[in-house]
């Protein structure tokens, strides 16, 4: 079997003749993209040398695809039979023009980690909140089932005449109207999972209920499930969840997607924080984690801070050590 370095290689060569007839003129290019948390090896197809639209796929996937099935000529087909959908997509999406007017009205905030990303910060615009980063994205269309989006940019952000300031004020408003909050208890999120599998015999709320208990672990997200971390960033979020549990908050990022937040009297942040690294390491993709760290809401001073401080923030490297921050109630005033 190919190393990824041989693999890579036999792409960039071979790609081309299994690409469908309308393709015979395409260009296969192979070159680093910065995503949040990590770069990839993208393999981009234009359908022509003078087309503006392109189709993209990831090395790593496809390698991963190579290694489980072994078998390079399917994995070339697989390209060939969604490159003609993915270029079709592309061009249903309109592109809008760059203003100051148009981003106003369609910027959005999502938060990623702050040290695992320098490289996409050097070129966005953003703010710091504790061990991450709030960044912006222009939503292009959106359904009842996602969004297509692309990251402002610094000189997206130039065009539109907006600095972080602007582009702020108006991601924070826009959220809430875009993608609305959605919170709910844990036991609620794990039924709709078990009620959407098949073949499985209906459960009882009461039976979940027992496995989680109502009240100890609420979910906030947005209402489509995706980029919805960032609603820990409004206050009357976090109060909603505190005034729900009747206690101060721990809040763990389970991904960029949503956080978890249970009662500060159930848990000790130290020991939910080496369960919030174990579930990133194991289980959460790579671009998907958020924070190896665990946050707390004081309901009465409603202010968010951070509970813990892992001698490494970033989200791509195990940490062994996770000492606290502060203990007592006391400590935090």
């Amino acid at each position: 079997m190919m190393d990824y370095a041989t693999f890579k290689t036999v792409v960039e060569k071979s790609l081309l003749s299994y690409l469908p007839k309308e393709f015979k003129n395409a260009k296969v290019e192979i070159k680093s993209v910065t995503k949040i948390n990590q770069e990839q090896d993208a393999v981009v197809i234009w359908p022509d040398k003078t087309s503006s639209q392109a189709a993209t796929f990831y090395l790593g996937q496809m390698y991963e695809q190579y290694q489980a099935f072994g078998d390079l000529e399917e994995v070339f087909r697989a390209v060939s039979r969604a490159c003609a959908v993915n270029i079709d997509k592309i061009k249903n999406i309109s592109l809008p023009d760059i203003t100051k007017e148009y981003v106003g009205e369609n910027v959005v905030m999502m938060m990623i980690n702050t040290e695992s990303n320098q490289k996409l910060l050097e070129n966005t615009p953003h703010r710091e909140i504790n061990d991450c980063s709030v960044i912006y994205r222009l939503i292009l269309e959106k359904d009842d089932t996602g969004f297509h989006s692309v990251i402002v940019s610094n000189s997206i952000a130039e065009m539109a005449g907006m600095d972080e300031q602007e582009l702020f004020l108006k991601a924070a408003e826009n959220t809430k109207r875009i993608l609305p909050a959605d919170i709910k208890p844990m036991y609620q999120v794990i039924l709709g999972m078990i009620m959407g599998e098949k073949n499985w015999k209906e459960p009882t709320e009461a039976l979940v209920k027992e496995i989680i208990p109502e009240n100890e672990m609420i979910v906030v997200s947005n209402t489509l499930g995706i980029d919805g971390a960032v609603q820990m960033l409004y206050d009357e979020n976090l109060q909603k969840v505190a005034e729900l549990v009747k206690d101060d908050l721990y809040i763990l990022p389970s991904s960029i997607h949503e956080v978890v937040c249970v009662p500060a009297s159930k848990g000790k942040p130290e020991e939910l924080a080496e369960m919030v690294q174990d579930i990133n390491m194991k289980f959460i993709r790579p671009e998907e984690r958020l924070s190896n760290q665990v946050y707390h809401y004081d309901k009465e001073l409603r202010k968010l801070t951070m509970a813990t401080e892992t001698p490494n923030r970033r989200v791509d490297d195990i940490v062994a050590e996770t000492p606290l921050l502060y203990g007592e109630k006391e400590q935090r005033r």
